[in-house]
């Protein structure tokens, strides 16, 4: 969902040929978003699910997924 917010942002400040929109707005709506997560999501998700949270975030990367193939030989 964020990325669609994001992505409309940045198609909007286009279109209104608005630079603040895009360089400005876009990027602090990001910036927040990414605060918010780590410093309310994350913290509540590790009381409610404890272990299982904690694997799975040493697991997944938070923005970029590894794209490595694992080749059985």
């Amino acid at each position: 969902m964020l990325t669609g917010v994001f992505i409309l942002l940045f198609g909007l400040g286009i279109l209104f040929n608005s630079a603040s929109l895009v360089f400005i707005f876009t990027p602090l709506f990001i910036l927040l978003n990414v605060l918010e997560l780590k410093a309310i999501e994350e913290p509540e998700l590790e009381k409610r699910l404890s272990k299982e949270y904690l694997e799975y975030k040493r697991k997944v990367p938070m923005f970029i997924p590894q794209l490595k193939t694992k080749i059985k030989k």
